[in-house]
């Protein structure tokens, strides 16, 4: 029996105020739909995104021409990772930001809190993983070796509750920053001794190193990994219509996706070189909800709070304000008549 994909709720706190989650196929319907937007001209959108299972509700959308059939001009732009679209992104260019919880808080905050995100795409523990040489069996054997992460991604939040759960000072431990596909190579070479990032890339150093190397954990117990969609508040006021309308296809995405996930991982190898047999497995353990809902503010609260412990003295270091980083306009649009079930892994 497959299991769904799209999430439960969580009991609304009233500074999150949500509405039920979405129907359990593709004809759903929403309870409020944009202004005429297929009638009018297409609105374009530049989308700046990984080409990963990350972003599975929006590679779903696209594909299967959701986004057209709302009236928009959609064209995207890949990255190896979501802080590597920030770059880009600061300097104006895109419209649309995939990144996960860590860049996109690290954004709000640099950017003087010019973002706003507007819709969850993915959350899971299950696909973040720690990726070391064979005789590293625990954290405490990482002391006085090299480690890599993309620093500044959710990478660095797993790396930093990893050691620290386990009683390894940071200090004593090197970490370089590396690009999420230089991490597997640098692993085979034994440059460093393990990686914290999220898959397909200890998949992929597993593929590389063969009997080198293996899983040391996922991120269970230590985080749960995010990726959101974002845009600037100075186009969400004036393209109103038009972020609902792509919130609500990019969930109609989610919802296609859940239901032929061997056809979006087909997809996503056909044209972006990603193994389909593991993006179909990732596919079994992703949460799809993509409300702001009481886990989502659990969970950035606790991020928020480990960057201000970690941040020290940086005088950017802000906590979270949920009213100005989050946009709920497009969110509260979605409607259900009921809520699937969430896969076991989701759930940690």
């Amino acid at each position: 029996m497959k299991h769904s994909l799209l999430g439960r709720f969580f009991k609304r706190r009233s500074l999150v105020n949500l509405p039920v989650l979405l129907a359990a196929s593709v004809s759903f319907f929403f309870a409020q739909a944009p202004v005429a937007q297929a009638a009018a001209e297409a609105t374009k959108i530049e989308l700046f995104l990984a080409p990963n299972t990350d972003s599975t509700p929006l590679w779903a959308a696209y594909s299967q021409g959701f986004y057209k059939d709302a009236g928009l001009d959609v064209t995207i732009r890949t990255f190896p990772s979501g802080s590597t679209a920030f770059q880009a992104y600061r300097s104006g260019l895109g419209t649309l930001v995939m990144s996960g919880d860590l860049p996109s808080l690290l954004y709000w905050i640099s950017s003087k809190q010019d973002y706003r995100a507007i819709m969850v795409l993915t959350r899971h523990t299950k696909g973040y993983v720690v990726q070391a040489l064979k005789d590293i069996t625990k954290a405490q054997d990482l002391e006085g070796k090299s480690v890599a992460t993309r620093v500044g991604s959710s990478g660095s939040w797993l790396l930093s509750e990893f050691l620290a759960k386990n009683g390894v000072d940071e200090s004593k431990v090197k970490v370089l920053n590396l690009d999420t596909n230089q991490m597997p190579i640098a692993l085979c070479k034994g440059d460093i001794a393990a990686f914290f990032v999220w898959q397909p890339f200890g998949s992929q150093a597993q593929a590389r190193c063969d009997d080198k190397v293996h899983q040391l954990a996922d991120a269970k117990g230590y985080m749960r990994g995010y990726t959101v969609l974002g845009a600037r508040p100075a186009w969400l006021k004036d393209n109103r219509d038009a972020a609902i309308a792509f919130v609500q296809a990019t969930t109609r995405g989610a919802v296609w996706a859940e239901e032929n996930p061997a056809e979006l991982a087909a997809y996503l190898e056909a044209n972006y070189g990603a193994d389909a047999k593991f993006s179909e497995n990732v596919l079994t353990f992703m949460d799809l909800t993509p409300l702001f809902d009481q886990q989502f503010h659990d969970d950035y609260t606790s991020l928020s709070a480990w960057h201000m412990k970690s941040a020290g003295a940086d005088a950017e270091a802000v906590p979270i304000d949920f009213a100005n980083f989050i946009w709920t306009d497009g969110v509260d649009t979605l409607t259900a008549d009921k809520l699937p079930a969430v896969p076991a892994a989701a759930k940690d």
